[in-house]
């Protein structure tokens, strides 16, 4: 890989930059597993909140989740957009700084998209290089179901490839399936332009699990964060397109074949990072973005 794309991955967005926190991220361990399961330690999932707890959990990493306090929301996400932010909830959850095991009252409550941001940033300050990837991710070892999730690449200069890493829960904090959670093989996880390009050619023989209502409409969704975290620029899951805010179903066939070519472009983005750098810099319909609060002015005020 060429030099000017891995330092491109050292750049850092309003999500990824580390501003004051830079020397506290620069006193933690340097090596991979341990910043990961570092990054575990401080937050618990939404979904915890929302099923059955798993004694397993309770008792083995989180204590219980009865003890949440009541008045903090169960999914602080939108608290939490950003690399600074998080850390400072973190700090001020606990002063004695990135704890092992730590209790889920001191945990912030972030999905797997801040789980990756806070990661990128840690490593863009340590100097390694560091992307966030919106995709699907399979949670078992059999590829029966994919689900949408956020993960990392991060560069190894030792073996010259970019290796995926999640470091979002402990699904295979103990590798159960014979591999790391920090460097997982590339069969576990289903990029956006891979899902699209597969359902827009009826060739895409996965399951996949989304949160839309419609299934190309979701993984479209993914499409765009995913080009976004390319750009360094780790958007909000609200955050989409204004042309689509009317629904995938609003799109004409050639504005689909737009995305298609999109999609192609994505599937190889370092082969193909000079043709995404201009789609970013000239065609503001991808690259500007609105979210629910800006709709709703832009419908009032026009």
């Amino acid at each position: 890989m060429s030099k000017r794309i891995y330092e491109r991955y050292l750049e850092t967005s309003v999500y990824t930059y580390a501003g004051a926190y830079k020397d506290f991220i620069l006193s933690l361990p340097d090596d991979i597993p341990s910043i990961g399961t570092l990054v575990c330690d401080q937050i618990t999932h939404p979904s915890m909140y929302f099923t059955e707890p798993s004694a397993y959990l309770e008792d083995t990493y989180f204590g219980k989740f009865a003890f949440y306090p009541k008045y903090r929301f169960k999914n602080e996400d939108e608290l939490y957009m950003t690399a600074v932010s998080m850390i400072a909830g973190i700090l001020r959850l606990d002063e004695t700084g990135f704890t092992k095991g730590r209790d889920v009252t001191k945990r912030i409550t972030v999905s797997c998209r801040q789980a990756s941001v806070l990661f990128s940033a840690i490593l863009k300050a340590k100097g390694i290089p560091c992307r966030s990837r919106a995709g699907f991710m399979d949670f078992g070892d059999a590829g029966e179901s994919y689900m949408e999730h956020w993960v990392n690449e991060y560069w190894d200069f030792h073996e010259n490839r970019w290796v995926l890493a999640d470091v979002d829960g402990y699904y295979e904090y103990e590798q159960r399936f014979g591999y790391s959670q920090f460097d997982l093989p590339r069969r576990k996880f289903v990029t956006a332009s891979e899902a699209w390009l597969g359902l827009r050619r009826n060739t895409f023989n996965k399951k996949l699990d989304v949160f839309s209502v419609n299934l190309l409409e979701g993984v479209c969704e993914y499409l765009f964060m995913d080009f976004h975290a390319l750009m360094n620029n780790e958007i909000f899951y609200s955050f989409q397109p204004l042309y689509l805010r009317g629904g995938i179903q609003t799109l004409h066939e050639g504005q689909l074949r737009e995305l298609d070519q999109l999609a192609e472009l994505l599937a190889e983005p370092d082969k193909n990072m000079e043709q995404i750098e201009h789609l970013w810099a000239t065609n503001e319909k991808l690259s500007v973005l609105t979210n629910h609060t800006q709709n709703i002015y832009h419908d009032i005020f026009g």
